[in-house]
Formats: C-alpha cells, sequence, structure tokens
C-alpha cells in the first residue's frame, strides 16, 4: 500500500487539536451569538428609504462595500429593478453619505448593519426586513457581491432560476461529486447526489418561491439561526445548513448550472480545448492540486488525464471558483468570483484575462475593479495579469 504524504498525516494529526481548541468558542457562538446580536449589535442598524416602491418580488443584495460603492454594484440593482425585483440593500460597514444617496436611487431599502454572522447575518436582516414589511411575496431574492454579476454576453440568471419551477433556486451547487486525492486523480468516477451531508446549493444567489418564504419552519431557521464570526461555522450552519433544511423538509429544489454531465461535455472536446480548460482552472489553498496542474501542462498528457484533474478540482472545490473561464464561454454564467483575483497568482492572472475579454462598459467596468483588487490586496503580483499556459 502506497505510504500517504507527510502533508496529508500532518492535517490528520492537527484536526482533532484544532477542534478542541475552537470549542470554548463555537459552543459561545451557538449559544449566545444570536442573542448578542440581538439585543445589542441590532441596535446599530440603519435603516433607510429609497426611491423604489416595494414589491412582491423583493431582492436582498449583501454588500461589504470596503473600498466605497462601485460601478459594479450599482449595475447588478439597476439589473434587478429593470428586472421587477425591489432591492434591499444590506451593508455590513457602515456608508458614507454620498454612497447611501446613490444607493436610494436603485433600492427599495438600504440596510447598514453591523458586520457579525458574515454573509448569513446580512442576509437575516435583508429577508426578515422584507417580510415584516410585505403582505406578500412572489419570490425573494438572495445575491452578494462576492461576484461580479451580471456579465456580459450571460444568460440571465433571474429568468432561469425562475424557469426552474422549484421552491428553492441556485446558480450553482458545490459537493454533490464523489471525490478523490490529487494523487489519484486518474480514479476519478463522475456521478451526481444531494445525498452528501456536504452537499450545499451556493448561497452567492439564491431564489426562494412565496411558498417557502410564508413557511413557518423556514421563518424560524432565519429567526434562530446561531450569528458567529466564525467564518467556517457560518458556512457549515449557513450555506450547508440551508440547503439541508430545505432537502429535508420535501421542497422542490434545483440549480441552473448543470454539472451532472461535465464528464461527458468535457469528452466532446478536442484535446487541445480541454488542456486550454485545464490551464483556466483556478486553485487555491491545496498545494497538491496546484503541484498536478503544473505537471500536466508542462508536459503533453492525454486528453482524459486533462479531464481528470478538472474534474477531481471541480469536486474538490466548487465548479464556480474552479472553472470561471469555462462556465462563462461554455455555459454563459452570469457570475464572476472576486476572491481569485488575489487570493494566488494564477487565479488573478486567470480572472483578469477572463475580465478584459468581456464586452462593453459592463466589461470594462468589471476588468477595471479587478485590477484595482488585485493591486490593492494582492500588491506581491504583476500590476498586468499574464497567459496561461
Amino acid at each position: 500500500m502506497k505510504r500517504p504524504p507527510l502533508w496529508k498525516i500532518t492535517r490528520e494529526l492537527k484536526r482533532p487539536l484544532q477542534q478542541i481548541a475552537q470549542l470554548p468558542s463555537r459552543l459561545g457562538s451557538l449559544l449566545l451569538g444570536r442573542w448578542y446580536y440581538d439585543a445589542f449589535l441590532a441596535r446599530r442598524t440603519r435603516v433607510t428609504k429609497g426611491a423604489i416602491p416595494p414589491g412582491p418580488q423583493p431582492a436582498v443584495y449583501l454588500t461589504f462595500p470596503s473600498q466605497g460603492l462601485l460601478a459594479s454594484h450599482v449595475l447588478a440593482l439597476r439589473y434587478l429593478t429593470d428586472s421587477g425585483y425591489a432591492p434591499v440593500v444590506v451593508s455590513n460597514i457602515p456608508l458614507s453619505d454620498g454612497d447611501r444617496q446613490r444607493l436610494q436611487e436603485v433600492c427599495w431599502l438600504c440596510i447598514e448593519r453591523p458586520n457579525f454572522g458574515y454573509d448569513f447575518g446580512g442576509y437575516r436582516d435583508g429577508l426578515l426586513a422584507a417580510r415584516a414589511r410585505l403582505d406578500r411575496i412572489d419570490r425573494l431574492v438572495l445575491l452578494n457581491d462576492s461576484s461580479w454579476f451580471p456579465l456580459p454576453g450571460s444568460k440571465d440568471w433571474l429568468a432561469g432560476a425562475q424557469a426552474l419551477n422549484v421552491d428553492f433556486a441556485a446558480a450553482a451547487c458545490n459537493y454533490g461529486h464523489p471525490r478523490v486525492e490529487a494523487e489519484h486523480f486518474r480514479e476519478i468516477r463522475w456521478g451526481y447526489s444531494t445525498a452528501s451531508r456536504n452537499f450545499q446549493y451556493c448561497s452567492y444567489a439564491l431564489m426562494l418561491s412565496g411558498r417557502l418564504m410564508e413557511d413557518p419552519g423556514f421563518l424560524r431557521f432565519w429567526k434562530r439561526f446561531p450569528l458567529t464570526n466564525n467564518k467556517k461555522f457560518i458556512v457549515r450552519r449557513g450555506e450547508t445548513g440551508l440547503t439541508q433544511w430545505v432537502l429535508k423538509h420535501g421542497f422542490s429544489h434545483g440549480a441552473v448550472l448543470k454539472t451532472a454531465d461535465l464528464d461527458q461535455r468535457l469528452a466532446q472536446l478536442p484535446r487541445d480545448a480541454v488542456r486550454q480548460i485545464a490551464a483556466e482552472t483556478v486553485i487555491f489553498e491545496r498545494p497538491s492540486l496546484a503541484a498536478l496542474k503544473a505537471e500536466l501542462l508542462s508536459q503533453e498528457a492525454p486528453a482524459e488525464d486533462y479531464t481528470a484533474f478538472i474534474l477531481t478540482a471541480v469536486a474538490a472545490q466548487g465548479v464556480s471558483y474552479t472553472l470561471p473561464a469555462y462556465l462563462h464561454t461554455h455555459s454563459d454564467l452570469a457570475f464572476l468570483k472576486k476572491s481569485p483575483c488575489w487570493l494566488t497568482e494564477d487565479g488573478s492572472n486567470i480572472t483578469l484575462c477572463l475580465a478584459s475579454r468581456l464586452e462593453g462598459k459592463a466589461g470594462q467596468c468589471i476588468a477595471s475593479e479587478a485590477l484595482q483588487l488585485r493591486q490593492s490586496r494582492a500588491p506581491r503580483f504583476a500590476s498586468a495579469p499574464g497567459g496561461t499556459q
């Protein structure tokens, strides 16, 4: 039997110690976080009415405008209003007077709240605020600014989510595919199932039906949500927990982006095209996958190896982060994640190259903001994007 690599042995040995060390803070968050926020921090919340009238289709748009309100924020909000939605902007940091006034032109409500509970803390405030103020909700959308949206030339995600005709619609999903370690990438057998306890619909874009919004248990989920500033806890109880709640209670669900047949779609492409997709695959915080990518691109590997690498990366990381260029070119996905701009140099290059190919004023706006993110958050990278192999 092949001996596991040293990094993997070390990781497994450290995990129990890390979990024990984090136990007190996790218990405190679970028991007291929501109470502390509702009793004390929520008093600092500021709600401002905007120019957009309320309606039965509210859209909670969560922002963290650390560099101020951006042109892409306004573009996303205008897209929502043009599509018949009443935006509820939730900012997890205080706004300047000028930014607040600009937002009032393109939203129904503007909520400034303490940054507690990450995205799900903001979603909670926006969703409950809309529910308390509206007699009827036909559908409610949850979006955040972790992605640029909508991308020029992409499909209309709102229309696509509505066309699914389900109670819980997402842009994409993660962890519905079997995983293998990087060293065993050729052994991956592609499949899709929602049965995994880690399966989740990505929370950066969700559409909730009126039936779901009227369910007392669903509202209790949000009211009792255990707020905390432990990010891993929020992901587990929020993104994964919300998905699992919907599945457990029998509501219909689905994602606009289909990944069940990704292996078949890749198999239909020429070898050079699959190699290019492998070159444009974003890897983060996974040294073994990054090393595998570099190894495969340094040689003339068969198409099957490139395909197996791509599928292994998607299964491990989720499709939205991993294949931005492929998704825009082949699936017309309306979202482009921002964090690869600063996480790794390779991921930054891939993201900036894609942004530079987007058309029109919106494309120029996204490309400019992507470069600014790279320069401000990852100054160790060169200012201009490089090409991929």
